[in-house]
């Protein structure tokens, strides 16, 4: 038996265990840290009232994190990306960057990770994202910052520039935490996961992927929410955040320019 065999099976078994039904090109988003288990855990928490039968849209597939993760949980999901995507159904092919085919007020939820940074018109889209959201939705966000390595990156962000982003889009900021929790060593810390799994499977024909899956999140949850240790995440290309926003009044960024920038406010004469 290979190790990739057995890598399957432990999957498998966990998976079983929690009641969820996962197509097997997806499975490794519910074991694995670094941009997977871990977020999956800061998401039900974030929209942790979020009842199930609430519908959910998933704006970028992501692997089917997101879409299976909250599909499992109950909730009535439907997936928005450019193309089509292996198992994943209903899904909606568009741009979210135009008109998208919802009705207003329709969404209990939306999330949207590692998208905006991708788009040229992205407070467009926030503004197409706010009409078919519930006046009591929320809107769940994830972005890199400081990272413009992707050729497909049109934004580079910073904790601050997506506070702007969402304000003048019309949403506020309810929580907020980032990533990596302080380091991000992404192969051994699987390893570690994997390992420890292996091991009690062997003894017990049970995995620790629950327990395990779980202090992960708590961790990054926790010590996400530090300020402290950005120096160290800064350091990775990995750094990013994670914004629960609600509904609010569109910023007027052009009156709050005016009272910036005017000749008066600058103090010059004319």
């Amino acid at each position: 038996m290979n190790l990739k065999h057995v890598y399957k099976l432990l999957k498998e078994d966990y998976l079983r265990s929690m009641g969820y039904s996962v197509p097997e090109r997806y499975t490794s988003s519910f074991v694995c840290w670094g941009g997977a288990a871990e977020v999956q855990y800061i998401y039900k928490t974030l929209l942790g009232d979020l009842a199930p039968g609430g519908r959910v849209l998933i704006v970028g597939v992501m692997g089917g994190r997101d879409y299976f993760l909250f599909k499992n949980l109950g909730c009535e999901v439907t997936a928005l990306d450019l193309g089509p995507q292996p198992d994943i159904d209903p899904i909606v092919f568009a741009n979210v960057e135009n008109d998208l085919p919802f009705p207003d007020k329709h969404f209990d939820a939306v999330i949207i990770g590692e998208v905006l940074e991708h788009l040229k018109y992205d407070a467009r889209a926030l503004d197409n994202l706010r009409r078919i959201l519930k006046d009591s939705g929320q809107l769940l966000v994830s972005i890199p910052f400081y990272n413009d390595s992707e050729e497909g990156h049109m934004r580079i962000h910073s904790p601050e520039s997506g506070r702007r982003l969402f304000k003048i889009s019309g949403f506020r900021v309810v929580d907020y935490l980032e990533r990596p929790a302080f380091f991000w060593c992404r192969t051994l810390q699987n390893l570690v996961l994997h390992g420890i799994s292996l091991l009690t499977w062997l003894f017990t024909r049970k995995t620790a992927y629950k327990w395990e899956t779980a202090f992960v999140g708590r961790f990054e949850w926790s010590v996400g929410h530090l300020a402290w240790p950005r120096v160290v995440r800064r350091l990775t290309s990995a750094y990013g955040g994670y914004y629960l926003c609600e509904k609010d009044h569109p910023m007027d960024h052009v009156s709050l320019n005016r009272s910036l920038y005017t000749t008066a406010t600058l103090g010059v004469k004319v």
